[in-house]
């Protein structure tokens, strides 16, 4: 048995844009150990479908004077993944699980660290947020440009497919004309065949038959 679980907090898991190209899993958080020696580490235990399960155990480390006090360790782990592979990150301590988080972007974790700031400085003095940094302001409109070119592109599909339909309509109404008139004329022509008939009755019935002489 591993013991209790320790204390934990302020668990981040965000998906990192590398330099010169692919994503990595980024995760940390805060430990409590019981002495300076100890180190909080993190390891990848079988995936969940698109959950990520992390075991968190604590190591000796190589601390030359370790202190017998409380303190916070960082616990830290990254993994090379696809976009958008994981939706979520489970922190267990002997197979259950003690803390989940979402895994965010890089655009989504700035955005989370702007808000924080803006609500520190206001507890401090309503002093202005810092302004977002070029990179920030670079993500954002990328992501921004990426939301606009996929509006267009349905907007584009929904456009043809409304065409397609029309087009459709259009070829079918000819052939749907043909078809009405010579329905409407075939039903002229049985009308008229049928008083031709009855007429052809009258006239006989009026005209006096001639019987042969003997």
């Amino acid at each position: 048995m591993a013991g209790p679980a320790p204390k934990t907090k302020d668990w981040r898991a965000r998906e990192n844009k590398h330099k010169p190209k692919g994503l990595h899993v980024i995760v940390s958080g805060l430990v409590e150990v019981s002495t300076t020696n100890k180190r909080a580490v993190l390891k990848a235990a079988p995936r969940v479908g698109k959950v990520l399960p992390l075991d968190l155990t604590i190591e000796d480390g190589e601390v030359k004077d370790p202190k017998p006090i409380t303190v916070w360790t960082e616990a830290y782990y990254h993994k090379e993944v696809s976009a958008n592979e994981f939706d979520r990150v489970d922190i267990r301590w002997d197979g259950k699980t003690i803390a989940t988080m979402p895994v965010i972007d890089d655009t989504e974790h700035h955005a989370q660290l702007q808000k924080q700031m803006a609500a520190l400085n206001t507890k401090r003095g309503g002093l202005e947020p810092p302004k977002p940094t070029d990179r920030v302001v670079e993500m954002r409109a990328a992501a921004k440009a990426a939301a606009q070119k996929a509006a267009a592109a349905a907007k584009k599909a929904a456009a043809k497919k409304v065409a397609k339909k029309a087009a459709a309509k259009k070829k079918a109404a000819p052939k749907k004309a043909k078809k009405k008139a010579a329905k409407k004329a075939a039903k002229k022509t049985a009308k008229k065949s049928t008083l031709s008939k009855m007429f052809r009755k009258v006239v006989k019935k009026l005209t006096p038959s001639k019987k042969k002489k003997r």
